[in-house]
């Protein structure tokens, strides 16, 4: 049920993540691929909207089916992401 419910969220959420895909494809062109493009949307959904329902080392595992260097990438995009939200809410407030 948990898949299904990634699964449509990123279709729900398609607009936004990609944004964030594509400007991560920016930020980082060379080390970067656009067939990577579902993959990086799939974890910015999990990472920005459900990883309150993943444990850390539940969310590391799944992160590790891909290659190192991805990981690598994707966890200093993740840090990004991260800090830009709380950057966004304490704008907001």
């Amino acid at each position: 049920m948990f898949i299904k419910q990634i699964f449509y969220g990123v279709l729900e959420k398609r607009d936004f993540l990609k944004v964030t895909t594509e400007a991560l494809f920016k930020a980082k062109p060379g080390s970067t691929e656009r067939k990577d493009e579902l993959l990086f949307s799939i974890f910015i959904y999990m990472a920005v909207f459900r990883m309150n329902e993943l444990s850390l080392d539940d969310f590391k595992s799944l992160a590790l089916v891909k290659n190192i260097f991805f990981n690598f990438f994707f966890l200093k995009f993740f840090n990004f992401l991260k800090n830009f939200k709380k950057k966004i809410r304490l704008k907001i407030i």
